[in-house]
């Protein structure tokens, strides 16, 4: 009778298990096939440091990739900025240029008028002072 038990037991524990682990799993394989689905084959015994630290893992995958695609974002961002404060300080620079000459121009310009000027009145003969009664302006206030 214990021969017996024991038998069942050790058979029964078989049967559970061969149960559980071929015919669970092929009967569930089956049917994800047949929904469309491929099945992934994850052991049932999972060692809880080895999930954890393969979740770790991933995520600082994730943040690594994250954060070189923040850097190249701002490395983008830095060059646009870069080229536009390149290209208005080449336009003030222009700017300033087309000023600076257009003064030198109105320089040169008002020299010239000086110049003449000063031949003029160098070419012409010397008058004589007009006199205070000659310069009065006559009008309805002033005495005469």
């Amino acid at each position: 009778v214990k021969l017996r038990q024991m038998l069942i037991r050790t058979h029964m524990e078989e049967l559970k298990t061969y149960t559980n682990e071929v015919l669970y799993e092929t009967y569930r394989t089956q049917k994800l096939m047949a929904m469309g689905k491929e099945q992934q084959y994850i052991p049932k015994e999972i060692n809880p440091l080895v999930s954890v630290e393969e979740r770790r893992l991933a995520h600082d995958e994730k943040l690594q990739k994250m954060e070189t695609d923040m850097k190249h974002v701002f490395q983008q961002k830095v060059q646009e900025k870069e080229t536009k404060l390149k290209q208005s300080e080449d336009e003030l620079y222009a700017r300033h240029k087309e000023m600076r000459q257009a003064l030198e121009k109105q320089l040169q310009d008002l020299q010239e008028r000086k110049s003449k000027l000063d031949q003029m009145l160098k070419a012409q003969p010397a008058q004589r002072p007009a006199t205070a009664e000659k310069t009065r302006k006559k009008g309805f206030l002033t005495r005469a």
